[in-house]
């Protein structure tokens, strides 16, 4: 009786154990078939190139491509999105240089702050670095949201300051606007990658001589590639907003040199520094970064205005000795008022069928929509035009620029990698042409714009609904006139140095310069100065014969020369800029 009992007990404390086994093996498997995992795919080159500084200085350079073609390198690197939880695989294939002369280096892929394993560090010391007519395929798991960067690891001090960096950026998951999952939210975010540049060890590369790796002496100072004024036209590199909106400045120092930036007008959060999350955040106005480090700013705009954002460090604000220069940027913050050019849209459309409704107009497609694969397909020019998008086909690259007032989107031909703002995204469907029509992802556009899609469920039609601002530009341009059109626009705006022979009065645009910088003129002619620019700007005489009052943006100041002579003026703000007229009989 006893044995029976004891044989009972320990049999029910076996089965106690297997059923115990059973959870703790089988749970972890079933809860990670409940959660799919995605894969973003990126393809990168590794090549040479130029870049062009504010000055006209051409600088060579090393960088990563998006395209299979040497010289195509850019700076910064194409910046890399994916969400918390994504599986990355990134191929980089090194394609060489293009100029001739250079040696044939081989480079690799680290992914600076990112916990990769051994393999995927892209450091030579431990793994092999990625030959010439070599690839690479790097893997992992994107495990926190925060802000990274990636950049080669081969002689780092060499090819870095080359250019071989660019951004990484790890949304919380889902790729909701949250600085980390759970974290604070966010309307949209600026990634700022800091830099300098020293001429000298470019020219030496370029050129393949020897210079002291230990004789650093930056000229430039860039924000995303760019330095001031550059940054004012660059989208990725200027902040704009509205009263009430809250954005996220991802501070990245990818350079040798330590950066004191400073924000006007507001001060920030500090939430997160090298990709996690501080215990608390600190208010400031001024923030140091340091080589390599990350610093996560966020700042609600309470006020309008046009404010700096810039390196507090005073030589980092010049270009080649000049200033205003370099680190030093914009904040356009205007009132938060309805926009009388924006309207509700509806579109009703159905794969297979010609017809499209937009706000119940029937409209005829030349193509209709077409679902493959599970992802619907629609006309390109149709949906970016009726989203409110400008439209332009470039067809050298294959590729197809949606721009609206907060979003530029650029996709390729048969490509999976897409650019939103500046930004390198994978692609659940490329672009593709589908009988003789070049079709896009149809819920790919709409969700960067900022569109819904639903479907009725008796007509199995997809619905399009959204508040849509008017396009940028006349619908159904023409590719040839998008093209054409742009290089007369812009070899139009260039002026000539004697406008003599020009209408009464004669315009000199002001922007970062005086444009033209010389002008030949009659006497008792006018000349209209003009500005352009967002700063507030003067001109004077240096003899004192006319002084303006400050001129601000898009306001003008005019002057009839009733002497002969040549007149040397300025910008009694900003007195590098200086500009010539000569006055003739």
């Amino acid at each position: 009786m006893i044995t029976n009992t004891f044989l009972l007990c320990g049999f029910r404390k076996l089965l106690l154990a297997a059923l115990i086994m059973t959870i703790t093996w089988v749970t972890p498997s079933s809860s990670a078939a409940a959660v799919p995992t995605t894969t973003k795919q990126f393809q990168l080159y590794a090549t040479d190139g130029y870049m062009t500084l504010p000055d006209g200085v051409q600088l060579y350079i090393w960088g990563y491509s998006l395209t299979n073609e040497p010289g195509s390198a850019t700076v910064p690197a194409p910046a890399l999105e994916v969400n918390e939880g994504d599986q990355v695989e990134i191929i980089l294939t090194n394609i060489g240089a293009k100029k001739s002369g250079i040696k044939r280096l081989a480079h690799t892929i680290h992914f600076h702050g990112l916990d990769t394993d051994q393999q995927n560090d892209g450091v030579p010391h431990t793994s092999p670095a990625i030959q010439v007519g070599e690839s690479f395929k790097y893997q992992f798991t994107a495990k926190h949201a925060g802000t990274y960067f990636y950049h080669c690891h081969v002689d780092t001090i060499e090819h870095l300051q080359m250019g071989m960096y660019g951004a990484f950026i790890v949304k919380a998951k889902n790729g909701i606007n949250q600085a980390w999952t759970g974290g604070p939210s966010f309307d949209k975010d600026y990634a700022f990658l800091l830099n300098e540049i020293d001429p000298v060890w470019h020219q030496a590369v370029e050129e393949g001589k020897p210079y002291d790796r230990t004789d650093f002496h930056p000229k430039y100072w860039t924000i995303n590639g760019k330095a001031y004024p550059d940054t004012e036209t660059d989208p990725t590199s200027f902040i704009e907003g509205v009263v009430g909106e809250t954005v996220l400045i991802r501070l990245i120092n990818s350079g040798y040199e330590s950066h004191s930036f400073h924000m006007h007008g507001y001060h920030f959060q500090i939430i997160a520094s090298d990709g996690r999350p501080l215990p608390e955040p600190l208010t400031k106005d001024t923030v140091l970064i340091g080589p390599g480090e990350r610093y996560d700013l966020l700042v609600t705009f309470d006020q309008s205005g046009m404010f700096p954002f810039h390196s507090h460090n005073i030589v980092d604000n010049t270009n080649n000795g000049t200033y205003p220069g370099g680190l030093h940027t914009m904040i356009d913050v205007k009132e938060n008022t309805t926009d009388p050019s924006s309207m509700l849209m509806t579109i009703r459309l159905k794969a297979d069928r010609n017809s499209v409704s937009v706000n119940g107009e029937s409209i005829q497609l030349p193509n209709s929509p077409v679902e493959l694969n599970g992802t619907t397909y629609i006309p390109v020019r149709f949906i970016g035009e009726t989203l409110g998008a400008e439209v332009k086909w470039l067809p050298k690259e294959k590729s197809v620029f949606y721009t609206t007032d907060k979003t530029t989107i650029q996709l390729w031909l048969n490509s999976r990698q897409a650019k939103v703002n500046g930004r390198l995204v994978s692609l659940p469907a490329p672009l593709k042409e589908i009988k003789g029509s070049v079709m896009v992802p149809l819920r790919f556009i709409a969700d960067q714009v900022g569109a819904k899609l639903s479907k009725d469920s008796k007509t199995e039609e997809i619905i399009v609904t959204g508040s849509m601002r008017a396009a940028l530009a006349p619908p159904h341009q023409s590719h040839d006139e998008e093209i054409n059109g742009g290089e007369a626009n812009g070899n139009s705006s260039t002026g000539d140095v004697d406008k003599s022979t020009s209408a009464d009065p004669l315009i000199v645009d002001i922007t970062t310069s005086f444009m033209p910088a010389k002008l030949t003129i009659k006497k008792g002619q006018t000349v209209k100065w003009v500005n352009k620019d967002t700063q507030i700007h003067t001109v004077y005489d240096l003899q004192d014969r006319f002084t303006s009052p400050n001129i601000l943006p898009n306001a003008e100041f005019s002057y009839t020369f009733k002497e002969t002579g040549t007149y040397t003026y300025y910008c009694s703000t900003h007195p590098s800029m200086v500009g010539e007229i000569i006055v003739t009989d």
